[in-house]
């Protein structure tokens, strides 16, 4: 059976998101991945739990719509996440109501880490986090998720003022997710802080690369991370379809 290490091995969504045991954790589905060329689809992709998204990736969207299309006609899918250039390709029963436009970074493995001496390790259960990421608009990870290797963050007479989360992928790769700052701490380099206290860790610990999903639109996480020295390496859309909105968003 093709996987899509097979089809697209130096693609970093497949390198780093997509788990090396691929066939194995999907193989009771009859056709779980397809592939044209260069051009890959495959079922496993899920933001939560009991969702089944379909992901297609690949140089030609009218082929990653194709072969996106053959996925949920064999299976049927809660959501869709395609390279960006084949989402206005989509037929209209594959095309979110709500797509979120994101893109992949990655870290330069040789980038240095800024100064960490203001950032602290904080607890899993530290009831100051929820309130923090309300101020965030793309947090999708929180405390309790079992997938949290750790959470840093900045401290200001008693108050979180600054959070970043990592998981951990499949592939080995440490993850930033949930980076937020307090509105009024806004502009001082604080995320850059946070982030390289997880980035140093992860590195001590072995991880293979260093990841983040970031909205396309975000100008300051723009900034923030290039600074860092994460480079954009692809550009995606994504959404729940129609159907599924009512019964996993209720």
């Amino acid at each position: 059976m093709v996987t899509p290490h097979d089809v697209r091995p130096d693609d970093p969504l497949v390198r780093w998101m997509v788990a090396p045991s691929f066939a194995d954790a999907v193989g009771s589905l009859d056709r779980p991945c397809v592939a044209e060329g260069g051009n890959v689809a495959w079922l496993g992709r899920a933001a939560r739990p009991g969702e089944r998204w379909v992901t297609g990736v690949g140089e030609d969207p009218a082929a990653v719509v194709r072969l996106v299309s053959r996925i949920a006609g064999d299976h049927e899918v809660d959501g869709v996440t395609v390279s960006e250039p084949a989402f206005g390709l989509l037929p209209d029963l594959l095309r979110t109501p709500d797509p979120g436009h994101w893109c992949l970074w990655v870290l330069d493995p040789h980038a240095p880490t800024e100064d960490t001496s203001g950032t602290v390790d904080v607890a899993h259960d530290d009831p100051r986090i929820v309130p923090l990421l309300a101020h965030s608009t793309s947090a999708h990870v929180f405390p309790g998720d079992p997938r949290v290797v750790r959470w840093a963050g900045v401290e200001e007479d008693g108050a979180l003022v600054c959070v970043a989360g990592q998981v951990t992928e499949p592939s080995g790769a440490a993850h930033l997710v949930s980076v937020c700052t307090e509105p009024s701490a806004r502009g001082r380099g604080l995320a850059r802080g946070v982030c390289s206290r997880i980035i140093e860790a992860a590195r001590a610990e072995g991880a293979p690369a260093v990841v983040l999903e970031m909205y396309t639109a975000n100008e300051a996480g723009r900034r923030t991370y290039t600074a860092l020295g994460f480079r954009e390496s692809g550009r995606y859309a994504s959404g729940l379809l129609a159907h599924a909105l009512p019964t996993l968003r209720s």
